[in-house]
């Protein structure tokens, strides 16, 4: 293992052997930075007026993560998991660009909501439905009474 490289633009933690094996010594693989120090970087800032976003964990609880421009009041309570440079919160959709961001170095951080299954009538296809207690029934009595029924608002048959 060899030594550890710190880019001076991004803050990323390289190793040595890292940089060799993909052939960029002298520049950062997430940046672009120059990696000697001895010069300036050899990409611009196109994003000036970016801010550092913080990833975070809770140790209080396992699976707790959560997206921060400001660090919190209790750092002891928080680990920072990375830190990165997006737009602010103000701006256009500033939290959900970070989040997008966020998704290029770690790509299972707040994965996109998925779209919920549409229920629709078996009969009819209608999406249109209301729910209703099972209630009282003569074979039955009260057997199952608790349950909840759809029943479809077009063809007005139990589903």
């Amino acid at each position: 293992m060899g030594r550890r490289i710190v880019c001076p633009s991004c803050n990323t933690i390289f190793d040595e052997d890292l940089l060799k094996a993909k052939s960029s010594e002298n520049n950062c693989l997430v940046c672009g930075a120059n990696l000697s120090g001895d010069g300036e970087p050899n990409v611009t800032d196109e994003h000036s007026d970016w801010i550092t976003w913080w990833y975070l964990r809770d140790k209080r609880f396992e699976d707790d993560y959560s997206i921060w421009d400001k660090l919190p009041y209790h750092p002891e309570y928080f680990e920072v998991i990375k830190e990165f440079k997006a737009p602010p919160k103000d701006s256009p959709g500033g939290l959900d660009e970070a989040k997008r961001i966020l998704r290029t170095y770690i790509p299972d951080a707040f994965p996109p909501a998925q779209e919920e299954p549409v229920i629709s009538c078996p009969y009819c296809s209608s999406t249109e439905y209301t729910l209703m207690n099972r209630g009282y029934g003569l074979l039955t009595g009260f057997l199952g009474s608790g349950k909840v029924k759809r029943v479809c608002n077009r063809c007005k048959r139990e589903f």
